[in-house]
């Protein structure tokens, strides 16, 4: 079942995400992270750059993923990731709006790559972070034809 190219350019509606103390703690300790600041309790506490994987790659891909229209399947694997960020860290008490988007999709072979691109905002609308995630999702092989 092929994606649907139609698709490209349509935006989901945006959600909110606020960031949390605990959250931005929880998130280092699982990657094993030293730096301090990630589990401050004053206002130098900041949250690792890919702790914006938290918001973006699940919360981003699942608007597209529930999106009939689209033609996802379970036979993916995450292709790459990438962020472009703002002039200032994230940090707990922010408030996020995150905007998804199909930004592409493309063949290569018989899997097909999708671009989700998520816009992430503070509150005063300077750019938190921009996420970038391919899914590529696996095609099957052509059918055999029979001999006779």
């Amino acid at each position: 079942m092929a994606l649907n190219r139609d698709k490209v350019g349509t935006q989901y509606p945006p959600y909110t995400y606020e960031v949390s103390r605990e959250k931005i703690r929880e998130y280092a300790q699982a990657l094993g992270e030293r730096d301090p600041r990630y589990f401050s309790d004053g206002d130098d506490c900041v949250a690792p750059p890919t702790f914006a994987a938290s918001y973006t790659v699940v919360k981003g891909g699942a608007a597209a993923f529930s999106d009939p229209d689209l033609g996802v399947h379970p036979a993916l694997v995450h292709g790459s990731q990438r962020y472009v960020y703002g002039d200032r860290p994230v940090a707990p008490g922010d408030r996020l709006t995150c905007t998804p988007r199909i930004a592409d999709i493309q063949s290569r072979g018989r899997n097909e790559m999708l671009t989700v691109e998520v816009d992430c905002r503070f509150e005063d609308g300077a750019l938190a972070v921009r996420s970038e995630a391919v899914i590529i999702f696996l095609g099957s092989a052509p059918e055999k034809e029979e001999v006779a």
